[in-house]
């Protein structure tokens, strides 16, 4: 029945009547590369010997299985990578896209030939490989990662923005899996002035937040700039700083933030002194730093600020501070304890929508009833409890000892 399905083949089908001829019982099956042709030989074995090798079978199997991973691969618009490394070891090399087919994010923890193994995204599969990986040699690992923007926006363009913030949250997440990635995160200081060539594309950890960000890549340096980007983020912001500025931001990092104040100001001290420091929108460098006494003398400040200066940090000491501030989010909404700098309680508030200043008040009954109520999933919500609750004890303990 075989050959004669294989004479019937040869007459109708030339391309299997020249391997047949040509390459049959003169190529070996494991030098065949293509399942088609290997069909051709299994048919030809079953003509002449009445069985096919289960060898032959399985790299069928085999090519078969690749030939789906070409296909899923020519389906998928690549986002982009994660590569972690300690030094020169590359310890993991995670690939992220987007099914086209399926409208879906995907991720290939390995390759195969070079063909990535795409799966559907599995956020604890892919956080819990980056967890486990740890430095041999170093204190932490070089996270890094490439965002593939121009071949986003030449194949599914009505898509970039969406595949923009997946793969920014893919980025947040994955950094944040390992303690060792941060550790990895170099800390910006005068021996990158000094040897800037060195450090590129190296992601540093800045003093204050540049445009919102903590963590930029150096992208470029000079004798006169340097140039840096967003490193969580696939924002194209460019941030350019000359020297001068760098060297500025160093010398401001010095100040030791004590509380946020109202009118955008920041309550520092330094060696003993206080500062005032308040954000400048036209530099990159986020905050400029004075001497209190500079800030009284100052034009820039007005007599309503000089008064509340005066009269409620210095003289009533009526702020909260920074130190030890339990921040909650749920749904949408963000508040914070903090605890007063004068009396040691803690004291709550939080965001509006209209990003108005922050109002403190006492941490009292009605305030744990509303974290109960709207900071149900909160993370941090039993650790805020416990700190309103122990601050009770406490006071309730000092009248009870004011009674005796």
């Amino acid at each position: 029945m075989a050959r004669l399905w294989n004479l019937k083949e040869r007459l109708l089908n030339r391309d299997f009547g020249d391997f047949a001829t040509l390459e049959y019982e003169r190529v070996r099956p494991e030098d065949i590369r293509d399942i088609q042709r290997l069909k051709y030989h299994r048919n030809l074995d079953m003509a002449k010997t009445g069985h096919a090798d289960a060898s032959l079978n399985s790299l069928i199997s085999y090519h078969r299985k690749k030939e789906g991973l070409v296909k899923l691969d020519q389906g998928v618009v690549a986002m982009g990578t994660i590569k972690v490394r300690e030094n020169d070891d590359l310890l993991a090399s995670i690939r992220f896209g987007y099914d086209r087919h399926r409208k879906a994010p995907v991720m290939a923890l390995r390759n195969h030939d070079n063909i990535p193994m795409w799966k559907p995204l599995d956020w604890p599969e892919l956080l819990g490989r980056l967890s486990s990986l740890h430095p041999k040699a170093t204190d932490g690992l070089e996270f890094g990662h490439s965002f593939f923007a121009r071949d986003i926006q030449r194949t599914v363009p009505s898509d970039f923005e969406s595949l923009g913030k997946m793969y920014d949250l893919i980025i947040e997440k994955s950094f944040g899996s390992n303690k060792y990635f941060g550790k990895g995160v170099l800390t910006l200081d005068t021996g990158v002035l000094e040897h800037s060539l060195e450090h590129l594309h190296r992601p540093m950890l800045f003093p204050a937040s540049i445009k919102g960000h903590e963590i930029l890549r150096l992208t470029e340096a000079n004798a006169h700039y340097l140039v840096f980007q967003p490193f969580l983020k696939t924002s194209a912001d460019l941030v350019h700083l000359t020297r001068e500025e760098i060297q500025e931001m160093l010398q401001n990092q010095r100040v030791d933030r004590i509380a946020k104040l109202r009118f955008g100001l920041v309550l520092g001290i330094r060696e003993g002194q206080l500062y005032i420091g308040k954000t400048n929108g036209e530099k990159t460098q986020g905050m400029d730093w004075t001497t209190f006494r500079e800030a009284m003398e100052s034009p820039v400040h007005s007599a309503k600020v000089k008064y509340y200066l005066a009269k409620k940090i210095v003289k009533e000491k009526d702020f909260v501070i920074e130190k030890g501030a339990i921040r909650l989010e749920s749904g949408g909404r963000t508040a914070y304890l903090k605890r007063h700098y004068k009396n040691g309680q803690w004291y709550f508030a939080e965001t509006s929508r209209n990003n108005q200043e922050l109002h403190f008040r006492p941490a009292d009954g009605p305030v744990m009833g509303h974290l109960r109520t709207h900071f149900s999933d909160s993370e941090n919500l039993q650790m805020a409890l416990d700190a309103i609750k122990e601050q009770k004890l406490y006071i309730r303990k000092i009248e009870n000892t004011i009674n005796i």
